[in-house]
């Protein structure tokens, strides 16, 4: 009896240490918690790290409309850094990226691994407002997908190719289904309307309580429900799928009350321009100018074509462009403009559809961070480089 207690504790501690790699160490047996102060391990193939918190974000696509007049369809599964003010990272692994054009995501998913059911269900739940749902989810998995620690081919026991791009898009359509906003609102009475509105307590009660932590609710510029951004943790690999909901890190930018929720195909008044969540190609709109000089607060002078401050001579004028896929294109007179090594830089080697700036208030940001701090000079001028709290901080705002 005693010998069989043994082998039971021994089998339960071998199958509980999860070996993802033939040489990287196991994982504890208790799976971390990403953000956890001491996650008792330092293998990033055992948790989330260094961006440990997962937001799973949804669309309410009214004019022009996708998906099913009764669902918020899935924007996409992204990963921020622990610390509420530290951005996200983006684009993080080009070695991992597929076809920008989503060519090969059928192929992937329904001829690789053999999943007609899921292919059939993304297409109902994560639509493109351009109908090219398998671009848009190319980007998603360019963008933040290559991102995910524990989903790098090493963290795979033996990996298939494109494992890691299948399971992204099969973990993100299984938490996508049980976040189900719609039915949430309506069964607390929130219901699509032309005529009627809400206040914001109403419609952060009805989620909160759902999801049992506070909800970011995201209104467009007609006081209409536009997203819904659910944060979590997660325990151990996200491979497990252990999501723990944490309260949002932002604040809703709606307003207290008039609060709209308009039916699909209906546009609610006023009505400036039609929401496009992420539409291609024209002059950006809200704050966001079509041209302008970018200056520093606090500072002389302003930024030249490549991207340097300067304090002597004309300040370049860039231009803003809504990117495809949300965010802002920056472009000047030496090309399109990113972030290199932590670096603002303009050339004509940029590709921008992987360097997506924010601009709000006026302030560019990138990765979820807006401040910007002083780099390497160059005889007169100077680098702009990403803040990373060693250094005294501005902000870049168009001018």
């Amino acid at each position: 009896m005693k010998l069989l207690t043994l082998l039971t504790i021994l089998a339960t501690t071998v199958t509980s240490q999860v070996i993802f790699n033939h040489d990287s160490p196991s994982c504890p047996i208790i799976p971390p918690i990403s953000c956890a102060r001491d996650p008792g391990t330092s293998n990033s193939c055992c948790f989330e790290n260094p961006a440990g918190v997962i937001e799973l974000t949804q669309f309410w696509d009214y004019n022009p409309t996708t998906g099913p007049d009764d669902l918020f369809t899935l924007h996409g599964l992204w990963n921020y850094r622990c610390s509420a003010n530290s951005g996200y990272p983006q684009f993080c692994d080009p070695s991992l990226e597929i076809d920008s054009n989503g060519n090969t995501i059928e192929d992937i998913i329904v001829n690789q691994f053999n999943d007609q059911e899921l292919f059939d269900n993304l297409k109902r739940v994560w639509a493109d407002i351009n109908g090219r749902e398998t671009r848009f989810w190319a980007h998603e998995w360019n963008k933040h997908g290559t991102c995910f620690s524990t989903l790098k081919p090493g963290c795979f026991l033996d990996f298939k190719k494109n494992e890691n791009v299948y399971k992204f898009f099969s973990l993100a359509y299984k938490a996508f289904e049980k976040l189900d906003t719609f039915s949430w609102l309506v069964e607390a009475g929130i219901k699509p309307s032309t005529t009627e509105t809400y206040t914001l307590g109403q419609i952060q009660d009805a989620l909160d309580s759902k999801f049992g932590k506070n909800v970011y609710i995201k209104c467009d510029r007609n006081h209409a429900i536009n997203e819904i951004w659910y944060y979590h943790h997660v325990k151990g690999s996200l491979l497990q799928g252990d999501f723990l909901p944490i309260d949002s890190f932002s604040q809703s930018n709606c307003p207290q009350t008039g609060i709209k929720f308009p039916p699909k195909g209906t546009i609610p008044q006023p009505n400036p321009r039609p929401t496009t969540t992420h539409a291609d190609g024209p002059a950006p709109t809200g704050d966001v100018p079509a041209r302008s000089y970018i200056s520093l607060t606090g500072k002389p002078g302003c930024l030249i074509s490549n991207g340097n401050w300067f304090t002597r001579g004309t300040c370049a004028t860039y231009r803003f462009q809504d990117a495809p896929y949300g965010g802002v294109e920056i472009r000047s007179s030496k090309g399109n403009c990113g972030v290199v090594d932590g670096r603002f830089i303009c050339n004509r080697s940029i590709d921008a559809s992987k360097q997506q700036f924010s601009v709000k208030d006026g302030k560019i940001g990138y990765g979820g961070n807006s401040k910007w701090c002083l780099g390497q000079k160059y005889g007169l001028q100077t680098s702009v480089v990403l803040a990373d709290d060693t250094c005294e901080s501005f902000e870049l705002v168009v001018s």
